[in-house]
């Protein structure tokens, strides 16, 4: 095991195959390396020692790593994927370690379970901070709403109880001494009275706004029913919410992941499509995954022509996003992925026309 460079430099090319952000930035590249890296060592150590060594004290700092990662716009995905494609390339190396040795069946199955550990323990505690980060963050976001709801209450509604309360005062004063004007004054109460429900009305309509009233939800269910769908059973899922993302980020995502709807509905002959958008604080991730045919990805994109996987290339990178499709044209079957970070800050939800 001692060609732990040369599994970096190919799990790096990998990394870089897929488009992953992972390897994006210099930085970003170091944390995954340096994984990489406690990984392989302990793999080492299982393998040559014959028992199980993981040290679990650094798999503890992963978690930190994962909250990091999420300010990042890093989705969690990307860790799965980069864990897959270390566990492939450590795994190989493992087994021509012990090739030559059959005997030697104890130290390669020890050498199996501390990388299946180690990347599962890793995956597991950053999955813990990529949530920590989401919850808090969804925290500040809801206290950045009350606080502008109780903002609202007080620099509108306030002000227009206020101004009633001080308009009846004056009417009590001037009830006997100006009688004449008692009609005049009540009737600019009751306006302000007026106006503060008007203020009230907006305030519950803004909070009971109807679920999918103008949403990416109900735009893919007018598609879908535009398309008039019998045959496949189609599934559209949009979680999150939209406030955290831009509405051209939305069009643009609409667009992308209805142009994949298209080809599996049409082209893909399907069965069964699923597309599911995640809308975080911190990015946008979609997948549509159908069981139709198949076709080459690879030949498909490099096509040189206008095509539909080159448009929706095109637009998700755009948005400084990513986009990976992945088929079988023997065993059928095609899943799309799309990953795009939002730049606004946690807590301050960009503007949206939905």
């Amino acid at each position: 095991m001692g060609r732990a460079p040369e599994l970096l430099k190919e799990y790096r090319e990998r990394l870089e195959g897929i488009k992953s952000p992972l390897v994006a930035e210099d930085a970003a590249w170091e944390s995954c390396a340096l994984q990489a890296r406690r990984i392989i060592r302990d793999c080492a150590d299982s393998l040559h020692r014959d028992r199980v060594e993981v040290r679990g004290s650094l798999i503890q700092q992963v978690e930190s790593l994962g909250m990091q990662r999420a300010t990042q716009g890093i989705y969690g995905v990307h860790s799965i994927r980069a864990g897959v494609i270390l566990f492939d390339l450590v795994f190989d190396a493992l087994a021509e370690t012990v090739a030559a040795v059959p005997s030697e069946v104890g130290r390669f199955r020890a050498g199996v379970r501390a990388l299946q550990k180690g990347i599962g323990d890793r995956l597991e505690a950053g999955a813990l901070g990529h949530d920590t980060y989401l919850l808090n963050t969804v925290r500040e976001v809801n206290a950045a709403g009350q606080r502008q709801l109780a903002r609202e209450i007080h620099d509108h509604l306030g002000n227009h109880v206020n101004l009633a309360l001080r308009q009846l005062e004056l009417h009590e004063l001037d009830l006997d001494l100006r009688p004449e004007d008692a009609a005049a004054r009540l009737a600019a109460v009751k306006n302000t009275l007026t106006e503060s429900l008007g203020i009230i009305r907006d305030l519950v309509t803004q909070l009971r706004r109807a679920e999918h009233e103008g949403t990416l939800q109900s735009a893919f269910t007018a598609f879908l029913e535009s398309m008039e769908i019998t045959e496949p059973q189609v599934r559209v899922q949009v979680n999150g919410s939209e406030e955290w993302a831009t509405q051209p980020v939305l069009d643009e995502v609409f667009l992308v992941v209805r142009e994949c709807l298209r080809n599996s509905l049409a082209h893909a002959d399907a069965d069964h499509v699923l597309a599911v958008v995640d809308i975080a604080p911190y990015g946008v991730h979609a997948l549509i995954e159908d069981d139709g045919r198949g076709f080459d990805a690879s030949a498909v994109a490099t096509a040189g022509r206008a095509n539909g996987v080159a448009s929706a290339t095109e637009r998700v990178e755009l948005l400084g996003g990513t986009i990976l499709f992945a088929s079988d044209p023997v065993a059928g079957g095609t899943r799309v992925t799309i990953t795009i970070p939002l730049l606004d800050s946690p807590g301050e939800p960009a503007d949206s026309a939905t």
